[in-house]
């Protein structure tokens, strides 16, 4: 029996890595826990290594030149013992308060009851598909690239979740959805040079007061405009798109929902 290929697409290369502090729209997809590593709720996953559980997720980019990159990303949410273990709970509980605002168009400082309610979830499987915004960082892989084996391949992570406080909000609210800086891909070598240790600064090497650096092209026709004055929303109020099958911005703010914890 032939098999009819034509209508396959045509194999992609791939754009690569992420530049560090690029903003992008990604979509977060829940990673279930294998059998035997299901925590307290199902979508939760334990830890191999300790008392820890976490949200396994892929953050998936929705739009612009990296659309269908996959970040990996987990949020520690309970199991927590250590002050440390703690903290890092706390830290991931503050991102998901942040993809919910950013996905239901919250702003953060809003304490009106609509807003207190529609930070609330019932439970962990209604993150499934948020489509919020994101800037990003780089960091090593634990694996060597095969084709240079002196420097580790490199890993997009999540740097912040933008909200409706960041002055990058008013370019990611609208297409392209992105905003790519021009900061170059880091490199991890695998064996870095050990620093020499520092020696007195030479005269000429002595602050002087000079003219700020010009922004990189490419990262200026992007700027955001001056965020309005305290107390007035941003960006300023506008009635809000339809979605029409759009990456970003999303859904409503809902209601009808119980307290996240």
């Amino acid at each position: 029996m032939p098999f009819d290929f034509n209508d396959a697409g045509e194999q992609s290369a791939g754009a690569g890595v992420i530049p560090p502090n690029s903003c992008i729209a990604v979509s977060l997809h829940i990673v279930m826990p294998d059998a035997g590593f299901s925590g307290s709720e199902p979508e939760l996953t334990k830890s191999r290594s300790s008392s820890m559980e976490f949200l396994s997720t892929e953050l998936v980019v929705e739009a612009g030149k990296y659309a269908g990159a996959k970040i990996y990303h987990r949020f520690n949410l309970g199991g927590a013992v250590t002050g440390g273990q703690r903290k890092a709970v706390d830290i991931s509980r503050s991102q998901i308060r942040a993809i919910i605002e950013s996905h239901r168009r919250i702003d953060p400082a809003d304490a009106s009851p609509q807003a207190t309610q529609a930070r609330r979830i019932n439970t962990y499987a209604e993150l499934e598909g948020m489509r919020f915004a994101a800037k990003v960082g780089c960091e090593p892989s634990t694996s060597v690239k095969k084709n240079d084996p002196e420097h580790y391949y490199v890993n997009n992570t999540l740097l912040r979740v933008l909200t409706r406080k960041d002055a990058e909000w008013g370019q990611m609210s609208q297409p392209p959805y992105e905003l790519i800086s021009p900061e170059p891909v880091p490199e991890f070598p695998v064996h870095p040079q050990p620093c020499a240790p520092a020696g007195p600064a030479p005269n000429w090497a002595a602050p002087q007061a000079s003219a700020p650096a010009p922004a990189p092209a490419g990262w200026q026709a992007n700027a955001s405009p001056t965020p309005p004055p305290p107390g007035q929303a941003w960006p300023p109020a506008q009635p809000a798109p339809a979605d029409a099958g759009q990456p970003f911005p999303s859904a409503p703010i809902e209601t009808d929902q119980v307290p996240f914890s």
